[in-house]
């Protein structure tokens, strides 16, 4: 307020007035009106082509390098597996819980020890297993190897009561990180009784593989959650603030679509590997990460809803102004059409921007946010939504007036 005129006094291109686009747009607005089955057709089917190969998106642990080659911690990964030892990155940490009575040194918790021992040793992708002793002999002489290391060291792999001890199943090297999602789930179905033969043993499993498989879980449990409460509070939402039933159902449709489209891009590009060279990639992923479905799905779903309300608005409010169905689409989009492609043009470029970088969760990310944007400004909001406003005509409106 302030500024005022103020605000325009260093143009960086002549001023132009924006009648001779708003025409543009309201042509454009008044074709689609008037051939809504060719549009759909021309606009649909490949957008609906694209946003199918979503269906075959695995939410996971994408295989290669997930940080850029140069930082020091992926050489030092790199270094690792040179020399053979990339596995103990991979540890998983099986705590064994020894019932009252039964502390480590005793017979009965150290043969407990020892079966769960071979039984982690028989995994076909664990290569050895480690701890304050191998558990390996039932002499009693392998039992003072408890006493001659050093009490700092031991506090490490067995607590003072000796009912607790830590076992380290180190991977074979070269075993996958998603290989070893399947050995953490397979360790914690074990029967630790059964296979101890001592009653009231307690087995958990953590390490890093252990924390990935609990990661997964629980964000591909909680997403079919997100994804139901978004749809059913921007639908509530829709049908009160519009008085219609088909036009928060259309909106959500459309918005699952664009959706639909971001994550085919990612499984044609990362999961797949076509054009992956682009992105500095040596080849498919495989899967994606398991954040990225609900990033994207919530992010473009607020997006794409705020365009899809710039534009049912103004064609509702021409049409209380006595317009026609296709008149008032036509002028819905010579009202909104600049705001949203500008607005989205802005948002492409940010998420692009992600994809310049070697973070591959970023690169992920920002293809999707920008395929799924630019796919909802422009085939979605420009083509097929009015198209679906034309066929329904007032239709759109019911049961409001």
């Amino acid at each position: 307020s302030w500024l005022g005129a103020g605000i325009n006094r260093i143009p960086l291109r002549p001023f132009r007035s924006n009648g001779a686009a708003g025409e543009r747009w309201r042509r454009w607005g008044r074709a689609v009106a008037r051939r809504p089955i060719r549009v759909l057709v021309l606009a649909g089917l490949p957008l609906g082509v694209l946003g199918w190969q979503a269906h075959r998106l695995e939410a996971g642990l994408p295989r290669g390098d997930w940080l850029p080659p140069a930082m020091e911690s992926a050489r030092g990964l790199h270094d690792l597996e040179a020399a053979g030892r990339s596995g103990v990155l991979q540890s998983l940490r099986v705590l064994v819980e020894l019932p009252a009575g039964a502390g480590a040194l005793t017979p009965a918790g150290w043969t407990a020890l020892r079966r769960l021992t071979a039984r982690l040793a028989a995994e076909p992708k664990i290569g050895t297993v480690r701890s304050f002793a191998p558990f390996d002999t039932e002499r009693p002489l392998s039992k003072l190897l408890f006493f001659s290391i050093d009490p700092a060291d031991r506090r490490s792999w067995v607590t003072e009561d000796r009912r607790a001890v830590l076992l380290e199943a180190v991977p074979g090297e070269g075993v996958d990180p998603r290989t070893l999602l399947d050995v953490a789930a397979r360790l914690r179905r074990i029967d630790a009784a059964a296979v101890s033969g001592l009653p009231g043993v307690r087995l958990s499993v953590g390490g890093l593989p252990a924390f990935r498989l609990d990661y997964v879980n629980a964000v591909a449990g909680w997403l079919p959650r997100v994804a139901g409460l978004v749809l059913a509070a921007t639908f509530v939402v829709l049908c009160f603030g519009f008085r219609s039933v088909l036009i928060p159902l259309k909106a959500v449709l459309l918005n699952l679509l664009s959706v639909a489209g971001g994550f085919g891009a990612v499984v044609l590009v990362f999961q797949e590997g076509h054009g992956a060279a682009l992105f500095g990639l040596a080849g498919p992923t495989g899967q994606v990460f398991g954040v990225i479905p609900t990033l994207v799905f919530c992010t473009v779903f607020g997006l794409s809803m705020d365009y899809e309300v710039f534009l049912v608005a103004r064609v509702a409010e021409a049409r209380r102004e006595g317009r026609s169905e296709e008149e008032a689409i036509a002028e819905g989009l010579a009202r909104t059409g600049p705001v949203i492609t500008s607005a989205a043009a802005i948002m492409v470029v940010v998420f692009g921007a992600f994809t310049l970088g070697h973070f591959l969760v970023l690169q992920m990310l920002g293809l999707a946010l920008g395929v799924a944007v630019l796919l909802d400004a422009t085939v979605v909001r420009m083509a097929i939504g009015p198209a679906l406003l034309s066929l329904a005509g007032r239709w759109n409106w019911w049961p409001g007036r």
